[in-house]
């Protein structure tokens, strides 16, 4: 594994990682009745999982798992209706994360990471598919991903969903991505990764630079450099 210099989003992630991690308050689900409330988080397997270190010292967890997706319908930041199970059945190399656009803290480092990886993975694999989910379906119209596309260089096969509250809760959990606290959510930084259709995910749990992000990328595809 080769390390470059310190980016300016790897500073970044570093110091939000020594704050508090993104908080997301429990309006939404007040608002749809405890029913509706972020499941607890299940944790990942111990068993199967790994740390990996970052060259500033940060450590992210990773470990593979068999995710679902839900046959919900969602919208892109077009306001087109996407089939989400349909969408996942690509045999493209997958990458996906949860953000909200007015999140201020990991949201940010996350779709930074992702924006700036975006010509290291096409010099990899150009045949890749990037999905964000936002959380935050009621602020998050299409409008206002497109915005947030535009804010991050977003290419074509990045993809920018939102939907319905029930929708998108049914596709947070599946992917086990949220755990519920006291009285706020807490979103979690965490990337999924997919080889192709019939691969298992691979869960990384921790902020990323884009650099630790495009080397994921590159093992997924070719795992004998592992």
């Amino acid at each position: 594994m080769f390390f470059r210099p310190f980016s300016s989003a790897r500073i970044v992630a570093a110091a939000v990682t020594m704050g508090a991690l993104a908080l997301f308050s429990d309006v939404g689900a007040q608002a749809h009745g405890d029913g509706h409330r972020m499941p607890d988080h299940l944790g990942m397997d111990e068993g199967n999982a790994e740390m990996a270190m970052r060259p500033d010292g940060f450590h992210y967890k990773r470990g593979h798992h068999a995710y679902a997706a839900p046959a919900v319908a969602l919208r892109d930041r077009q306001g087109r209706k996407v089939d989400f199970a349909d969408l996942m059945a690509t045999d493209r190399p997958v990458l996906l994360n949860f953000i909200f656009t007015s999140c201020a803290t990991i949201c940010p480092v996350q779709s930074a990471t992702f924006g700036q990886v975006q010509p290291d993975l096409a010099a990899i694999d150009p045949d890749y598919l990037m999905v964000s989910i936002s959380i935050d379906p009621e602020y998050d119209t299409p409008r206002r991903l497109r915005e947030y596309a535009e804010l991050h260089d977003a290419r074509d096969n990045w993809v920018m969903l939102t939907g319905q509250f029930d929708d998108i809760f049914a596709v947070v959990r599946a992917f086990d991505a949220v755990y519920k606290g006291e009285n706020k959510m807490y979103h979690r930084p965490l990337t999924f990764l997919r080889a192709n259709a019939d691969a298992r995910w691979l869960r990384l749990e921790g902020l990323l630079g884009a650099e630790e992000l495009a080397e994921e990328y590159a093992k997924l595809l070719k795992p004998e450099v592992n």
